[in-house]
């Protein structure tokens, strides 16, 4: 069965939040944003590097943080202490993307504060699925109405449960 992502996975209250998508390859973050874009995601923001997301994140409030382990200048390693070292943005969830598959590199991703993080490559489905999670799972972020929709959306001893909640979404 194939790992599908579309506009209905993503609930209400998170399509206005504002994601930073950080990589340097430029064909890559063009796809990335623009699936999210096309997925529900009304505010993607792109940077090129971890200078320029830090340049950003001085003047756009930012919600999600999603950066490739390397980059330029600042990796994403690096952009995720400056983050996680700010009062002001220390509660911004963070996804980091790597190459890497050794659980070393996994853990200290996520023991310095990374919320999750993706092995490339990786499908866009997979990306959305983890975006949806890392925005509805934070608690300053998510209201309990979006991390309960999400919860239900998951009881696979219930479906029928999954076709209600779109209803009532159309409503």
């Amino acid at each position: 069965m194939a790992l599908t992502f579309s506009p209905e996975d993503v609930p209400i209250g998170l399509q206005r939040k504002r994601i930073l998508m950080v990589t340097n390859t430029p064909s890559l973050r063009a796809l990335h944003a623009g699936f999210l874009r096309t997925k529900g995601f009304d505010y993607v923001f792109e940077a090129g590097d971890g200078i320029q997301a830090i340049d950003m994140l001085r003047v756009q409030p930012i919600d999600l943080i999603i950066a490739d382990w390397q980059l330029e200048e600042l990796s994403g390693f690096d952009l995720l202490h400056t983050v996680r070292g700010s009062v002001a943005m220390t509660e911004i969830p963070f996804i980091m993307l790597t190459t890497r598959k050794d659980m070393a590199r996994v853990e200290s991703t996520i023991d310095s504060g990374a919320t999750d993080y993706l092995i490339k490559p990786f499908k866009t489905a997979q990306l959305g699925m983890k975006v949806v999670m890392a925005l509805a799972t934070s608690d300053y972020l998510a209201p309990k109405v979006v991390r309960e929709e999400l919860r239900i959306r998951s009881m696979p001893e219930i479906p029928f449960l999954t076709e209600q909640v779109d209803v009532l979404r159309r409503a």
